[in-house]
């Protein structure tokens, strides 16, 4: 295949992969193949030999997926695929199974083992939660959908590496999400690749159900299954029912453990894999400590059952201390050679980077931040925070969420809010800026850290409806302003006031009673070596969340009495 002829989208990947098979390790096939020539061999030793291996699962499940597609019906369970084909199929295929001798040298090949694991370590984790949660009920289904959920990676790792190694790079090197980085090197995401070959090889109807659903690691979502997870005050009427309604799904369970395992693929220990624990603590209804542990033994029970020498699972990596070491992403000499002239060609790094990095600063003013970036922004790399005085912020936080009717007015509540924000949390600076008049002026209300006569006091601000203010009232925003978005985002400020706020990282989030936005709060570590932290933005935005709770009480009970 030369570079003209690579695949651009998602049909021509599914096109180009779907009559390809992913290869089994010599060893396994070698041990099938002993077992076959013995005549005492049951049919229940033999099962039990193929579900060891993931990859010949896929041929079995594959195979029977045709003869149930013929007669109108689903395969439900790798057990149900393999008993659906008997000894005699089943033996057939094994001597036709296509083979891999593993080179220890081959980032390839040890990749392509790597996200086997994961999908393994994915489906171990949702058949353990809903024997746990459910008894077992769609158990084994469950388990079949998230082992496939992620079949494109395998494929793409041994059919087209050099993509998946760029796209590796563009990931761990430049910090673009994978959304991002796979639709630059394969014109479409891998998920939707897998979505075409689930379909195509006709291996579970629910894996294709999951992957139709939203892009897999949506932040949005996330972000309001964590807000669900602690009870986040904003959460309330239509979309946390929504969100109920989400986790009841079928196929939620599969999308959960595979973002995990997509997670954990990274780190086990950053934020986000954090936040996800928390998620699923919810969802299992349990203890938190309990469900980490119970998240630990199922990681490392996948490490047992499948193991390939020479990689390392997810679960290894788990029980070690954290570190920045990661697995071998960039393809070595030794892959160059193995890899035939007719593998799919990448386009260069440096172009994916340069096109990338162009787009960025070509993109309109009034869009330079997204949805996403108002809701939640990821460092992972970020060192850990700790609180000037703990006690103080949870005795503020669980007096906004238990015991609101001890306030009677909203300056009230912005006092207490500001104080353990500072005297708590350990900010410096904090703003309350709050709309006047027909809402298109802006004005700050309040002030505390900011020396006297400072230009932010009492000042007036114009909004003109496209810059990030108007975004914030718009609904409940949080947003981190780094090194990395603050360009973009003093070009979408008043001058009046981008001028006079801190030149280190700052945070931002809109106040809301309800619908009704109150007011936007700003605040930084203005002097403070160690600057703006994920966890002050964390704590930022859950002690704004549960003092927006109080507000809206004092709205409520207003509007009762009138």
């Amino acid at each position: 295949m030369t570079s003209a002829e690579t695949p651009q989208n998602t049909t021509q990947w599914v096109h180009y992969l779907a009559d390809k098979k992913p290869p089994v390790r010599v060893s396994t096939v070698m041990r099938l193949k002993k077992r076959l020539s013995d005549k005492q061999c049951s049919l229940i030793e033999l099962i039990r030999m193929i579900k060891a291996d993931p990859i010949v699962c896929l041929h079995a499940v594959s195979l029977a997926g045709e003869l149930h597609h013929e007669k109108e019906s689903e395969v439900t369970s790798i057990e149900h695929a393999i008993n659906s084909l008997g000894v005699d199929r089943l033996e057939e295929l094994i001597y036709t199974l296509p083979t891999l001798r593993l080179n220890p040298n081959s980032v390839a090949h040890k990749m392509y083992f790597r996200a086997v694991a994961n999908s393994h370590h994915a489906a171990t984790q949702a058949r353990a939660w809903l024997q746990k949660l459910r008894g077992g009920m769609f158990a084994e289904e469950s388990y079949l959908a998230a082992m496939y959920y992620g079949v494109g990676h395998w494929m793409l790792w041994h059919f087209a590496p050099l993509h998946m190694s760029r796209i590796q790079m563009l990931i761990r090197e430049r910090k673009f999400t994978p959304e991002v980085a796979e639709k630059q090197l394969l014109g479409c995401t891998i998920a939707s690749i897998s979505k075409g070959l689930v379909a195509k090889w006709k291996i579970s109807a629910l894996a294709h159900d999951t992957l139709e659903q939203e892009s897999p690691l949506n932040k949005q979502i996330i972000t309001r299954l964590h807000q669900r997870a602690l009870g986040d005050p904003r959460l309330g009427g239509e979309e946390l029912r929504s969100l109920n309604h989400l986790i009841q799904q079928k196929f939620f369970p599969v999308k959960l453990a595979n973002w995990l395992a997509g997670k954990t693929n990274i780190s086990w220990t950053n934020e986000s894999t954090m936040h996800l624990v928390d998620i699923i603590n919810d969802y299992l209804q349990g203890d938190l400590d309990q469900t980490l542990s119970f998240l630990h033994q199922n990681c490392v029970q996948s490490a047992q059952q499948y193991h390939v020498v020479g990689t390392l699972a997810p679960a290894t990596e788990m029980l070690m201390l954290p570190s920045d070491l990661t697995p071998g992403y960039k393809l070595t000499a030794a892959d160059q050679k193995l890899i035939p002239d007719t593998v799919p060609k990448p386009p260069a790094i440096k172009a994916i980077i340069e096109e990338l990095e162009a787009n960025e600063e070509a993109r309109p003013k009034s869009s330079q931040v997204d949805d996403d970036e108002l809701i939640i922004i990821e460092d992972d790399q970020s060192p850990a925070g700790d609180f000037t005085d703990e006690a103080l912020y949870n005795t503020v936080a669980q007096q906004f969420l238990k015991m609101p009717d001890s306030y009677t007015q909203s300056a009230e509540i912005l006092k207490d809010l500001i104080q353990a924000l500072t005297s708590g949390l350990g900010l410096e600076r904090i703003a309350v800026m709050v709309l006047l008049g027909k809402r298109d002026k802006m004005t700050v209300a309040m002030l505390s850290g900011f020396e006297e006569g400072h230009p932010l006091s009492k000042s007036t601000h114009s909004l003109n409806g496209m810059d990030i203010f108007s975004r914030l009232y718009q609904k409940p925003s949080c947003l981190l302003v780094s090194k990395e978005n603050r360009s973009r985002i003093r070009s979408m400020q008043p001058g009046t006031f981008s001028r006079h706020v801190s030149d280190q990282d700052y945070l931002m989030m809109s106040l809301f009673a309800g619908p009704k936005p109150i007011a936007v709060i700003y605040a930084d570590r203005e002097g403070h070596a160690g600057g703006t932290l994920d966890f002050h933005q964390e704590k930022f935005k859950f002690l704004c969340s549960a003092a927006s709770g109080c507000l809206n009480h004092i709205q409520t009970q207003r509007a009762a009495s009138k």
